[in-house]
């Protein structure tokens, strides 16, 4: 991967705290975590070495291009994937994070660091959180941590206050639509840019389940409520059950009608549509507590289908 410029005054911050005596705790914050997990990786490798870095262009390098094998003195904590289910874990809980301390603890000769790496701290559970932030509030000057995060929200006030926190921005949008340059149209492109403020990872995701193909249907939905008929609930279901891992695909799903609807919304907004503009915003709303509810109470997603076809028919 080459950086081509990217992310230069995020990783100008990084470098500085390269540079300083490293913090207990780095968080990275974006929404392109696959090339911040990559990030998260390679800074963890460089930390625990003693790769010799003598300057700025060096340590970019080695975060954007390097590649390395696993180690003892790095712990990564992600969601598992689930045979029996045929998907990954939703949410990362206490038992997951139970090996962090005993980790820490291990000694080692010549003060060798060593970082775990919590990829998504967002699917961090209360008590996962806590646990962490109990290990962070009594730090080793050779323990660290690096916490990738997607949502700046879904992260304890408490741990942030004891943590570097880094903020990624967007990309432009030539590096983004290098990603995509082979398998997409400009024109689609272009559109996933704006509606996922320029995301290569909400995007890679909407790719892969192909959600362009309900995109116009499910605006014209929105718009005119009595193209909604009593079978258009089913076909919705019957489209998302044709993915083998529709687990996967059921909060993507939402997470691409949410970003849909605040694009129409945007539209409105220009045409004092106030009485759409309060429609689309309520639905929006909904679909969010779908999404949690699917993700927090794993409830059948059919059911939920059908709650959200009967609120945008009679909303």
């Amino acid at each position: 991967m080459q950086s081509n410029c990217l992310y230069t005054s995020e990783v100008n911050s990084l470098y500085k705290i390269f540079k300083s005596p490293i913090p207990n705790s780095i968080i990275l914050t974006g929404q392109d975590v696959d090339i911040i997990s990559t990030i998260a990786k390679n800074l963890a490798s460089l930390i625990i070495s003693n790769t010799l870095i003598n300057n700025r262009d060096d340590f970019e390098d080695y975060l954007f291009n390097s590649i390395h094998n696993d180690s003892n003195f790095i712990l990564r904590i992600e969601p598992i994937f689930l045979e029996d289910k045929q998907r990954f874990k939703k949410k990362l809980y206490r038992e997951d994070v139970k090996y962090v301390n005993d980790f820490f603890s291990t000694k080692d000769e010549n003060n060798q660091k060593r970082v775990c790496i919590i990829n998504l701290i967002d699917d961090l559970s209360l008590d996962a959180a806590n646990s962490i932030l109990k290990i962070i509030e009594e730090p080793n000057k050779n323990s660290h941590f690096i916490l990738v995060n997607q949502n700046k929200s879904k992260c304890l006030k408490t741990i942030v206050s004891r943590s570097n926190r880094i903020f990624f921005g967007k990309l432009s949008y030539d590096y983004f639509a290098n990603y995509y340059k082979h398998s997409e149209n400009e024109e689609y492109l272009n559109y996933l840019y704006q509606i996922t403020n320029g995301s290569s990872y909400l995007t890679k995701q909407f790719i892969e389940f192909n959600f362009y193909e309900i995109s116009d249907h499910f605006k014209t939905l929105l718009i005119n409520q009595s193209k909604i008929k009593a079978n258009t609930a089913n076909h919705y279901i019957d489209y998302l059950n044709n993915f083998k891992n529709v687990d996967q695909a059921i909060p993507v799903f939402f997470n691409y009608l949410q970003l849909l609807i605040i694009d129409e919304t945007k539209k409105l907004c220009h045409k004092n549509e106030e009485f759409l503009i309060i429609k689309f915003l309520n639905i929006y709303t909904f679909i969010d507590s779908l999404s949690k509810k699917s993700i927090d109470l794993n409830l059948d997603f059919e059911n939920l289908m059908i709650s959200l076809f009967h609120r945008l028919k009679y909303d």
